[in-house]
């Protein structure tokens, strides 16, 4: 009885080795079929296999393997006879879902369909994803603006509006890897200095609202404000942008208050009872 049960454990034991192995092996082959999704951009949509290997340090195998199944999962599409891949529709339908279910997004739709009737000019919602904004609505002016940020793309948090109302109640470590990544030059506006931008950052803090003083782009002037959520940390970010022709420096003060206006009501929609900031550094 006593060897019975000594075998039985052992197998029990080999059990519990096996499914820890198993899940290590599926967590792996995650991270793979995360860093080729992360192959894809804006700028490069389509891609080969030998590109995707690459860029995703896989081997080709490996890489093909992978591609293989998330094409049978929608998630990739190969075009045709051709060797190149890009995005599913499975990912936009995904996508959506987020969109759809996100809070912040679904409570600012009126406030963005308010403000862009309003002001006459483009209004962007942004989200910051640890180095960059994320815009992830926008409603572009009835006037026209060449506007550079797309929804889902990523633009520089140190130089937009909308970036810099939420890179100010960011922590400072998180400044300081923004500041690590680059401060390149878009504008000869642009901020290029961490000191210089930490002070900038200091005044959006003590006004409550950022400014694109044409930072981004060359003729294109912002003014955003941050929205917090219950937990009075800053989460996202909204904006009125027009060309500089349209909103003079004179025009900056009064959009300001209309900004930190309608940001105060979106935070009060999300819970958000005016306590001291969770996330100011």
């Amino acid at each position: 009885m006593a060897r019975t049960n000594v075998k039985a454990r052992q197998r029990e034991n080999e059990g519990s080795r096996s499914s820890r192995g198993s899940g290590a092996d599926v967590l792996k082959s995650l991270r793979k079929a995360i860093r080729v999704l992360e192959c894809f951009s804006l700028q490069e949509p389509r891609l080969s296999l030998s590109d995707i290997a690459r860029r995703a340090q896989l081997p080709l195998s490996t890489a093909h393997r992978i591609l293989a199944t998330l094409r049978g999962a929608g998630i990739v599409e190969q075009e045709g006879d051709r060797e190149l891949y890009r995005l599913g529709l499975k990912l936009f339908e995904l996508g959506s879902m987020v969109l759809a279910n996100m809070e912040v997004h679904r409570e600012a739709l009126p406030f963005i369909e308010e403000l862009s009737r309003e002001s006459g000019e483009t209004v962007h919602l942004g989200v910051f994803d640890g180095s960059q904004v994320v815009s992830i609505e926008k409603m572009d002016s009835p006037h026209g603006l060449a506007s550079q940020v797309t929804i889902g793309k990523g633009a520089p948090a140190y130089c937009t509006a909308v970036g810099k109302a939420l890179l100010a109640f960011q922590s400072e470590s998180t400044i300081d890897h923004v500041c690590r990544l680059g401060l390149t030059r878009h504008t000869p506006q642009t901020i290029t200095d961490p000191g210089k931008l930490r002070k900038e950052l200091e005044r959006i803090r003590a006004l409550g609202y950022a400014v694109d003083e044409r930072e981004h782009q060359p003729d294109v002037r912002c003014v955003a404000a941050p929205i917090r959520d219950h937990t009075s940390n800053v989460i996202a970010s909204m904006s009125v942008s027009g060309p500089a022709t349209r909103i003079p420096k004179e025009r900056i003060p009064l959009l300001a208050v209309r900004m930190k206006e309608v940001a105060g009501k979106l935070s009060a929609r999300l819970g958000y009872t005016g306590r001291h900031p969770v996330n100011s550094p």
